[in-house]
């Protein structure tokens, strides 16, 4: 379509990023575009045969996503309409992991970020514990595929012609592990994963954080972490200081590197789960922003007024819990709180968006209801096999809820299809990785990495054969899977692992019915289908090798080729131990004689260790 913008000088920039993910063509003769910005934060879009007008205001991001609109109309064939829509929040985003093994390509953070702009999202968390560059600490981020300095300047100005704020998001004490490995940490270090509070080389180092901070980054808001320090102050901190109270530490850590903030001109912001840990005490049962919790003045005195604070929470379907946490924030933390709901791409192959859906929309509502003015989706990888880009339909209901004011389906659609040009239908049925019939539990990362012989996880498999499921599913996904365009490659990967779980899933299960009832026909047809997994496995590795080489950076890869090895090999064992069972070289196979207990209890954290392959 051929497109013909009056006014628009300052967003020229954007719309050419724009126009393949258009189809648009800036020529004469085309449409006619006016475009006028006013004061007032909203977007309205009209058509009338060859004249258009996009009124907007807010930031460009609100432009982006009124051209997204236009340009859905003009290809349905739309000739006449108009719309305006005034968005409930401030800001509304993504925060990306690029620290758990996966750190995309300056390329297809870009790609993202245009997505997110026709979706009309303003903002950018980037999620870099140790993996941006800082200068004369070659350790930090020591062959983990760290952004350079100019990569992060290249990301932020690509952003901001998109009217998206770019904002760093690191970790100033805990979850640092990764780095403080290194012995060059070890000035530094209290804990495997925590900061040595007090020490003045974790000032210098948190410094130079800024230093790089605020040379690479153009907003003045930046995000420091501080969550999930449990062990603070029992390592080198004791040995060094003594005990004191974890709540003195952690508010004398947050009282200095506030003032570290002020000497850069920085607005900081942090996770605030800690500070109901800490009030929390020794309470039975604890999990994080427990209700039971009650905040007093002797937290709201301690809590820096110049640090904004982030509610997160991705694991709740009640509103009301979300809505009792956030009058807490708003009464004893922070009136400026932010929310951060999720999108579950960090539990295996598949994104989990059932799961997602089903908590990110009460979240959203209670924010709706109390005020919230900035919210954001965060997307962890916490190594998983999920690819990022697959996020996409998830931030889908956060950009469309902030302009509709409530979830609606078709609305949804709408959003993905003017920013992606595909069928968000199509993307949910990967949802159905995770939803075996024959379990209530998330399980795609445990049938993955279940070993044959082990099969910690067989017993959570009902005697239903699974295998139906997933070569029904593989089949829906296969004929779903034609020009997906960006997205082609971790389509195809989940594909490939579905049509592994046809033979996978239950082989365990199988095997061990089999070796207890001493069939030896079914044990050598058995024999016969470990080479079908082998094969199969080594499609789902190229398939991933392949997706995530033009996604991400390479680092990172290592740790799940070693994954895919441990399997390809233990199915080899199995392979040899079989022979020798039938050829009565060997009398039994010990392993398949243990028997199997519950494993309703065993978490899919380790599940990439049952086959005896350590997370790494």
């Amino acid at each position: 379509m051929k497109l013909k913008f009056e006014h628009a000088e300052h967003l020229m920039k954007g719309i050419g990023y724009l126009c393949d993910e258009l189809n648009i063509e800036l020529a004469e003769g085309g449409i006619e575009v006016s475009v006028t910005e006013t004061e007032e934060t909203k977007v309205t879009v009209s058509l009338s045969g060859n004249r258009a007008q996009i009124t907007y205001g807010g930031g460009k991001a609100r432009f982006f996503r009124g051209l997204a609109t236009l340009c859905g109309w003009i290809r349905d064939g739309v000739k006449e309409n108009e719309k305006t829509e005034t968005p409930l929040f401030k800001t509304n985003g993504a925060m990306i992991d690029m620290s758990r093994n996966a750190v995309m390509k300056v390329s297809q953070v870009k790609t993202m970020m245009r997505k997110m702009a026709l979706m009309g999202m303003n903002m950018y968390m980037l999620y870099t514990e140790d993996t941006y560059e800082i200068e004369n600490r070659p350790y930090f981020g020591y062959l983990r595929g760290r952004y350079t300095k100019d990569e992060i300047r290249e990301m932020d100005a690509y952003a901001l012609d998109l009217g998206i704020e770019l904002i760093p998001c690191i970790q100033m004490l805990g979850h640092l592990a990764t780095h403080l490995k290194w012995r060059a940490a070890a000035p530094y270090k209290d804990t495997a994963n925590a900061l040595l509070v007090g020490a003045d080389a974790t000032y210098e180092l948190i410094d130079d954080m800024l230093k790089t901070v605020t040379e690479c980054f153009t907003t003045k808001r930046i995000h420091v972490g501080m969550d999930e320090t449990h062990g603070l102050g029992t390592g080198r901190y004791l040995d060094i200081n003594g005990y004191r109270e974890r709540r003195d530490i952690y508010f004398e850590h947050i009282e200095r590197i506030c003032e570290m903030m002020k000497g850069y001109g920085l607005k900081p912001m942090m996770w605030s789960d800690m500070f109901f840990r800490l009030a929390a005490g020794n309470m039975e049962g604890f999990q994080d922003y427990d209700v039971r919790v009650e905040l007093d003045e002797s937290i709201s005195e301690k809590v820096p007024s110049s640090m904004q604070q982030v509610f997160w929470d991705y694991y709740h379907e009640d509103e009301e819990f979300y809505s009792v946490n956030i009058e807490k924030h708003l009464k004893y933390l922070d009136k400026n709180t932010m929310f951060a709901g999720g999108v579950w791409l960090w539990t295996g192959p598949a994104p989990w968006y059932k799961m997602s859906l089903d908590n990110s929309i009460p979240a959203l509502r209670a924010c709706k209801k109390h005020g919230i003015k900035e919210v954001l989706a965060t997307v962890w990888h916490n190594g998983s096999e999920s690819n990022l880009m697959m996020c996409l339909p998830g931030l889908a209901w956060y950009a469309d809820f902030d302009y509709t004011g409530e979830y609606d389906i078709d609305s949804v659609r709408a959003c993905f299809l003017n920013s992606c040009g595909l069928s968000y239908d199509e993307f949910y049925l990967c949802d159905q990785l995770e939803h075996l019939p024959c379990s209530s539990r998330m399980l795609s990362k445990g049938l993955l990495y279940n070993d044959p012989l082990i099969g910690i996880i067989d017993p959570q498999i009902d005697a239903e054969k699974p295998g139906a499921y997933f070569k029904d599913l593989s089949q829906k996904l296969q004929a779903t899977a034609k020009d997906k365009g960006i997205f082609e490659l971790a389509y195809q990967n989940i594909i490939a692992v579905c049509s592994l779980l046809e033979n996978k899933a239950d082989f365990g299960r199988r095997l061990k019915a089999a070796y207890d009832a001493k069939d030896t026909e079914s044990l050598k047809a058995l024999l016969a289908e470990c080479d079908v997994i082998i094969e199969k496995l080594k499609i789902v590795k190229k398939a991933h090798f392949d997706a995530w080489m033009y996604y991400n950076k390479p680092f990172g890869w290592e740790a799940v080729d070693i994954r895919y090895g441990g399997q390809l090999s233990r199915y080899e064992t199995t392979k040899i131990r079989l022979s020798d069972y039938l050829s009565g070289k060997i009398a039994c196979i010990e392993e398949l004689d243990v028997e199997r207990l519950p494993s309703s209890d065993v978490t899919w954290q380790s599940f990439t260790s049952v086959s005896t392959v350590n997370k790494l």
